[in-house]
């Protein structure tokens, strides 16, 4: 019984050696970067404003609709009722997809518009990772969209006057033209 606190003792006074000055530890200055994960936000609307996400209408295009990533498809599941879950802080977040969910809410589709409406997330990706990959929405009415996603070149670099560029190579393009999310769409 006697030993495992000696053994603790002995421990815990070695433990500073390992952080000591040219330690494991480059530069003390090195940012801790945290690349945020990423959602892909949807709204769908038909040509006069209605919005067809709204699961009490007749034409909504909630039911069938599905989308693939990575060769799994992932098909709407409601997010209406479920609980706002305050989480822990903590300094590194771990990115997890949650699939395809229906959301009610304010939705900011531009620098100066917002809107409260029905509208669709997919995610999180990972925004430490690399993609150069599809999302491909097949859509209730038979229709189909494909948003690309890049993200490469992750870089965290020291200038010469002591700051740090923290960058990496994102774009969006939906049907193979550049766009920028939230991706709004006419049906």
């Amino acid at each position: 019984m006697k030993r495992i606190p000696l053994l603790l003792l002995l421990a815990v006074m070695l433990l500073p050696a390992g952080c000591s000055e040219g330690g494991i530890l480059p530069d003390t200055d090195y940012p801790i970067v945290d690349w945020y994960p990423v959602n892909v936000v949807m709204t769908v609307q038909d040509r006069y404003g209605n919005d067809l996400l709204d699961p009490t209408r007749e034409d909504a295009l909630v039911h069938g609709t599905t989308l693939t990533f990575k060769g799994e498809k992932f098909g709407v599941q409601s997010n209406l009722n479920a609980p706002s879950v305050s989480m822990p802080s903590t300094k590194y977040y771990l990115a997890r997809i949650k699939g395809l969910l229906l959301c009610h809410g304010l939705v900011q589709l531009s620098e100066t518009e917002t809107r409260t409406c029905y509208y669709l997330v997919f995610g999180e990706l990972d925004g430490a990772k690399e993609y150069d990959d599809d999302l491909t929405v097949r859509w209730a009415d038979g229709s189909e969209d494909v948003i690309h996603y890049y993200c490469a070149n992750h870089s965290i670099k020291k200038n010469a006057d002591g700051t740090w560029d923290i960058t990496c190579d994102r774009s969006w393009k939906l049907n193979k033209k550049e766009a920028d999310p939230p991706f709004q769409f006419v049906k």
